[in-house]
C-alpha cells in the first residue's frame, strides 16, 4: 500500500514525485491520452517513477492488485480521468459525477448559479448553427468575453464590444480545433465582462473542508494600445482581514464545485458587486508559482496538497497559511515586433546579483519572432522574485526587466 498515482504528471504536476520518493512512496505515471502534445510530454521525468503507462481501462484492475493510496491530477488533462480512478479504486477524490464542474467553464458557472453564489451569465455554444441565437443577448454598447470551454490559460480568449463583435469573434473561432493542451474545443462560451481587480486563490480540500494556502494579486497596465497587459502576479497575506470576503465567496465556491479533496486553483474578480469566480482548476497552480511559494508561505501549496491526497489532517491554526515573506511573479512586455536574441552572459551573472531574485523563464526561443505584448498570450517571459521588504520588489523588478529584457 505504497503506490502513488499521477496523471499527467507534466507542468506543476512534476512537482509531486521527488517529494512523494522522498516518502518511501512508489509512484505511477499514467498518461491519460495518446494524442498529448509533446510540449507537454516532454515534461515527464520517467526516473521518478517506478512505471509509466499509457492509459487502458484494464489497468484498474492492475491498480488495484497494487493497493493504490492515492491518485493525483497533474494538470488539466488528467481532471477527468483522476476522477474516475477515485472512483474505481476506491481512494479519497472528487466525484467524476461532478467533474465537468471542475474543466468546463460553462458548467463551473452553472453549478455555481445552483448555489445561488455570485457568478457569470453565461451563453453556450456548441455549433456555429446557434450563434444567431446568442447574439440575441448581446447588448449593442456592452463588452464581453468569448473563450473555448476546455482550453487552459487565455488561449482563443476574445474581448468584444456589442453584437457585431461578438458575432465576428465567434465566427472566426477555432471550431473543432485542436487547442494547446491537444483537446479538441467543446464550444465556446460568451460572458458579458466582469471589471475589478483580478485575485488568485489557491486552496486544497480536506473532505470538503478548505485550507487557503496562497493569494495572489495581478496587477495589469494599459501598454501597446491593450488594458490586458500582466504587469506582476502577487503575493498577499491570506489572514489579511481585509481578504476575508474574498476568502469566504471561495470557501463556498469550492464547496458548488464538489472539491472534496486535492488543490483547486481560483481565478476571482473583485468586482464592485463583490468577488466573482472567472473559473478554478481542480490541480496545483500552474508555472513556476508554486516554487516560489515554497518561498514565500508556510505551509506551501505543494506540502499541503500532498497532505490532502496522503489523507494526512488539514494544517492546524486559522485555516490559512502564514505569510513570511513577499513574493512577485513578474512579467516582461515586447514594445514591438522584433527577434528575440537573448539577453547575453554579463546581464544574466548581474541579474543573480539583484536583491531577491528567484529565476527568470522566456516563453520564446532564441531567434523567433516576439509579438508585441496585448495580453498574457503575447507575453514573452517572467521571473520571480522574493523578500523580507515589500519596497524592495519594486526596485528589483525594474533592474530584472532593464538586465533581461531590452529592445
Amino acid at each position: 500500500m505504497n503506490h502513488i498515482v499521477i496523471v499527467d504528471p507534466f507542468s506543476t504536476g512534476k512537482l509531486y514525485a521527488p517529494l512523494l520518493n522522498a516518502r518511501g512512496l512508489n509512484c505511477i505515471a499514467i498518461i491519460s491520452r495518446p494524442d498529448l502534445p509533446a510540449h507537454f510530454t516532454q515534461d515527464l521525468v520517467a526516473e521518478h517513477f517506478t512505471q509509466v503507462l499509457d492509459w487502458r481501462p484494464e489497468l484498474v484492475e492492475t491498480l488495484d492488485a497494487l493497493g493504490v493510496v492515492a491518485v493525483i491530477a497533474g494538470c488539466e488533462t488528467a481532471i477527468h480521468l483522476t476522477d474516475h480512478l477515485t472512483e474505481a479504486l476506491g481512494v479519497r477524490g472528487n466525484s467524476p459525477a461532478t467533474s465537468d464542474q471542475r474543466r468546463n467553464k460553462y458548467s463551473m458557472q452553472q453549478a455555481l448559479d445552483r448555489r445561488e453564489l455570485a457568478h457569470i451569465d453565461s451563453h453556450l455554444v456548441t455549433h456555429p448553427d446557434q450563434i444567431a441565437a446568442v447574439l440575441t443577448t448581446i447588448a449593442p454598447d456592452q463588452q464581453y468575453v468569448v473563450k473555448p470551454l476546455n482550453s487552459a490559460a487565455t488561449q482563443g480568449v476574445v474581448f468584444a464590444t456589442g453584437r457585431a463583435a461578438v458575432e465576428q469573434a465567434l465566427l472566426n473561432a477555432g471550431w473543432d480545433q485542436r487547442n494547446d493542451l491537444g483537446e479538441v474545443n467543446l464550444g465556446f462560451v460568451v460572458q458579458p465582462f466582469i471589471s475589478g481587480p483580478e485575485y488568485v486563490v489557491d486552496l486544497v480540500a480536506f473532505n470538503g473542508t478548505y485550507h487557503v494556502a496562497t493569494v495572489c494579486r495581478y496587477t495589469k497596465i494599459l501598454r501597446n494600445g491593450s488594458p490586458f497587459v500582466y504587469d506582476s502576479l502577487d503575493t498577499l497575506d491570506p489572514n489579511d482581514t481585509d481578504l476575508q470576503p474574498l476568502l469566504d465567496y471561495a470557501r463556498q465556491a469550492a464547496a458548488a464545485l464538489n472539491v472534496l479533496h486535492g488543490p483547486l486553483h481560483m481565478e476571482i474578480i473583485w468586482s464592485p458587486q463583490g468577488p466573482v469566480m472567472i473559473e478554478a482548476g481542480a490541480r496545483l497552480h500552474g508555472g513556476i508559482a508554486p516554487r516560489l511559494f515554497q518561498q514565500v508561505y508556510q505551509p506551501d501549496l505543494l506540502s499541503v496538497a500532498i497532505d490532502s491526497y496522503l489523507g494526512r489532517p488539514a494544517p492546524a491554526g486559522s485555516g490559512c497559511s502564514r505569510q513570511l515573506r513577499h513574493g512577485r511573479i513578474g512579467f516582461f512586455w515586447a514594445e514591438r515586433p522584433s527577434t528575440f536574441e537573448g539577453p547575453g552572459f554579463e546581464p544574466m551573472v548581474e541579474a543573480g546579483k539583484v536583491p531577491g531574485y528567484g529565476g527568470h523563464r522566456y516563453f520564446v526561443a532564441t531567434g523567433a519572432h516576439v509579438p508585441t505584448t496585448i495580453d498574457f498570450a503575447t507575453c514573452p517571459g517572467l521571473f520571480w522574485l522574493s523578500h523580507d521588504d515589500a519596497r524592495q520588489l519594486d526596485h528589483s523588478a525594474e533592474q530584472i526587466r532593464a538586465l533581461l529584457w531590452s529592445q
